[in-house]
């Protein structure tokens, strides 16, 4: 069937594509694919844009002389004249120069033809130098700059998730050059796993995207990776507080009609190497200050963590209608330590001997491992095959070893003991795609894109304890779960230009999950009417399905890993469904201005029961960590505002969200979730002040947090005969209505001076940033312990104390290009 349908297609894009004009765009200097480049014939109403792979196709021109038009911002406009004979398509790639405009080299911009063919709505594409110039936590992150959009929403400054409109992290979509990535954070969250050096561009859609993203229900971002450069060896180079990364690329060696291009990046913190060295000092004067402590029973390391990612991307041109690329990622984090010693004396007194000795060891890894081969077919100018083929992976593995060995000897009696106690705790994630995407361009009114999609997703969660002595091996296994699911997925979309000021984007998403058996479908739709030629009014509805989700704790403040598991099979599907209104309008020097009004409403998800870990069955001590499910409903609604500059020497963006959302869940009823916001603005500003100064600064300010007031605690006690006691007690909290309070109002301003200057090799930038330059008390969480009045020696009830986020904190960094 399959091969039927692409040999019809084949036939009538053949027949319809005569007498066309297509090729690529690209940047002169590397190569790089430009997007949105306008490309027309002069004195004709015929013309078209580049993709993002930069390719352009004109379809149906008549026979004749023209004289074609490459124009973008930032470039000098391209002029060709060309002869179109009967029957003939024309292949012509251009490559355009950067243009200097009045004495300053301007940012590349497409805005305002992006503006006009975008039917899509609550989409935005921020570009490397957007996300450099806006100061950061330690070094630049794309996960810290998207949260200064509108309708994206954080839970503190140590967590770089998004939370987008409503929806929670795990609903997101975080692609890599279209590789599903399903951890993509550093440190429990503070930083995400990309390195910006090799990033292209970060692709945004806050709701309403197209039939070809499923499996999400939240927002889809996609980050674009360098395809390297084609023409000479290049590359970046960033020294910071905490870490150091590099970035190089450069063309590869030409063979017959093969040529292409690679990337290599990676990035690794230092911060545990600084420690030991100044540790290496401190440990012995430790040890010679308590005379019942060795050096050996000190720890060798005093800050045992680090990460480190590393990613590349090789392209290859086969011909003019063939590429192959593949690209890689691999990245983890690292907690790791290990201490052994020995303790051996002799007391003649007593008579007696001791030789004890010791081992443990900590590991604990997570991270992504991500490795794809895509195929980009030109079939014909108007008809293009993408076939997708990736692998990704997500690990968490804790192991933890003690080993206990030795000999007692007293009054001639020797005893000998050599025990040991190993624990592994593991999360797998091994997710295997196959996609086809074929982009069919019949006339200058229809884009039609249609596919297919299948993906195993295997899931292994366990928990393994092992106890060994001289005498006895025992191992228990208290958590093992393992699942396989496949989601087989059918895609079909066209974007339709109805005269010069109407366009409707329809699609439908076809999907059948294993574990239900059964058929999902997600129909989208979404309008654009261009009251002006500069203003615009878009509205969208799609309906979006998730079969996978996340067991973690619904209140956590911090967010090390995601354990992710397939909806189970005596749950639906999870589902939402997006509808937005939205004004658009491109002002004459180029800044956008945006009003958007959104409602989502979700269905059957699942949050996961925060119970004790243990549970008692029998009188056996059960360890049971998901205390199943409460079935939960949940709402957003909310309206933004976004202006966004991004020529000149002044460029930014201020972004205003109202929102808000509830959850809904047997035990607690509606309430609002811990990541709430009712009010949120963001100002993210550069200055280029000279031309090798910058001034950056990014202000945000929002409503407090929700979270749930303690108003008391009390004791209560249980019978417990298997913990060999009969009572034991435990100290519980009485506590208010579920997230009733809200912490006092957010605001954070950081500062960040660029300074960029020419070497005898390429150039050197250093940047110093301050973060939180007004020293904002902004509460994470409150302590509570009990208040004690030592006059009267008697407690007066509960006292509190806020537990700040970032204080006022310097950093600095240098970066050198090549």
């Amino acid at each position: 069937m399959i091969r039927k349908t692409v040999f019809i297609l084949l036939l009538v894009s053949g027949w319809l594509s005569a007498q066309s004009v297509s090729g690529f765009v690209r940047e002169n200097a590397t190569g790089e694919p430009l997007f949105y480049v306008n490309v027309f014939l002069k004195n004709t109403h015929l013309g078209g844009a580049t993709n993002q792979d930069g390719y352009y196709v004109i379809p149906k021109v008549p026979p004749g002389t023209y004289e074609i038009a490459v124009s973008i911002i930032g470039y000098k406009m391209e002029l060709r004249t060309i002869t179109l004979s009967a029957g003939e398509n024309l292949r012509l790639d251009f490559r355009l120069n950067m243009e200097a405009v009045e004495g300053q080299t301007i940012n590349v911009t497409a805005t305002r033809e992006k503006f006009r063919q975008m039917v899509e709505p609550s989409q935005i594409t921020l570009d490397v130098r957007e996300i450099n110039v806006a100061p950061a936590f330690i070094e630049a992150d794309v996960f810290r700059t998207i949260q200064m959009l509108p309708g994206v929403q954080t839970l503190n400054d140590f967590s770089s998730a998004l939370y987008v409109r409503g929806s929670t992290p795990d609903q997101n979509l975080i692609m890599l050059d279209g590789i599903t990535v399903y951890n993509p954070y550093h440190i429990g969250g503070v930083f995400s796993t990309f390195n910006t050096d090799a990033i292209k561009e970060a692709d945004f859609h806050a709701g309403g995207f197209p039939a070809r993203y499923g499996g999400r229900m939240g927002a889809i971002l996609n980050i674009i990776n360098r395809e390297g450069n084609t023409e000479e060896f290049t590359g970046k180079a960033n020294i910071s507080l905490i870490s150091s990364k590099g970035m190089i690329e450069g063309p590869l060696p030409k063979w017959k009609n093969i040529k292409g291009s690679w990337m290599l990046a990676g990035r690794r913190t230092y911060f545990d190497k600084v420690a030991d060295f100044f540790w290496f000092f401190i440990k012995p004067a430790i040890a010679k200050s308590d005379p019942y402590l060795s050096e050996d029973e000190i720890p060798d390391h005093i800050f045992p963590y680090y990460f480190y990612d590393l990613e590349g991307k090789v392209n290859l041109d086969i011909g003019d209608d063939h590429r192959v690329t593949l690209s890689s990622f691999y990245g983890d984090d690292v907690l790791y330590f290990e201490n052994q010693y020995r303790d051996e004396w002799s007391d003649d007194e007593e008579a007696m001997e001791d030789d004890y000795n010791f081992s443990g060891m900590f590991d604990w890894r997570w991270g992504n491992r991500t490795n794809s081969l895509t195929w980009r077919w030109i079939i014909n100018p108007n008809l293009i095959a993408k076939t997708f083929v990736a692998d990704s992976r997500f690990r968490f593995w804790m192991d933890m070893d003690e080993h206990d060995w030795g000999m007692y000897i007293y009054d001639g009696d020797t005893t000998v003991f050599d025990e040991g106690y190993y624990m592994d705790i593991f999360d797998i994630v091994h997710d295997r795609t196959l996609e086809t995407e074929l982009v069919w361009l019949p006339n200058e009114s229809h884009t039609v894109t249609g596919g297919f999609q299948r993906k195993y997703v295997d899931f292994d969660l366990g928990m393994k304890f092992k106890y060994e002595n001289l005498d006895t091996s025992i191992t228990d296994i208290p958590l093992d779960i393992t699942d396989k699911t496949v989601e087989n997925a059918v895609f079909l979309q066209d974007k339709w230009k109805i005269g010069q000021r109407f366009s409707i984007q329809y699609g439908l998403r076809t999907t059948h999950y294993s574990l239900h058996d059964s058929l999902y479908f997600d129909p989208r739709i979404g309008f654009k009417y261009m009251l002006t030629d500069d203003l615009s009014i878009k509205v969208n509805w799609g309906r979006f399905h998730q079969f996978l989700t996340i067991a973690n704790p619904q209140d956590e403040n911090f967010r090390f890993i995601d354990i992710w598991m397939g909806i189970p099979e005596d749950y639906p599907a999870s589902m939402a469904e997006h509808t937005i209104i939205g004004l658009e309008y491109l002002s004459p020097n180029d800044i956008l201005f945006r009003l958007e009004g959104y409602y989502k409403d979700f269905d059957n998800l699942i949050t996961l029961r925060q119970a004790s870990l243990f549970t008692e069955d029998e009188g056996q001590l059960l360890f049971d960590p998901f205390n199943e499910f409460w079935e939960t409903k949940a709402y957003a609604w909310g309206l933004e505002f976004l202006a966004k500059k991004t020529t000149g020497r002044v460029q930014g963006w201020i972004g205003y969200t109202y929102a808000h959302t509830e959850r809904k869940t047997e035990l607690h009823g509606w309430y609002v979730p811990k990541y709430d916001r009712t009010h949120t603005l963001n100002m993210v500003a550069d200055w280029q002040w000279t031309d090798i100064t910058h001034v950056s600064m990014a202000i945000s300010s929002s409503s407090g947090n929700p979270y749930t007031p303690i108003m008391g605690r009390y004791q209560q006690y249980h019978e417990d005969h298997y913990m060999g006691i009969d009572w034991w007690g435990v100290e519980k909290y009485l506590v208010g209505e579920k997230n009733g309070e809200r912490y006092p109002a957010y605001f954070r301003w950081d500062i960040s001076f660029i300074r960029r200057k020419p070497t005898k090799y390429g150039h050197r930038e250093w940047y110093f940033q301050i973060i939180n330059a007004t020293n904002h008390m902004n509460p994470l969480l409150y302590i509570y312990q009990q208040k004690y009045n030592h006059k009267e020696q008697r407690t007066e009830g509960v006292e509190r104390m806020a537990l700040p986020m970032f204080p006022f904190l310097p950093t600095f960094g240098v970066r050198f290009e090549f």
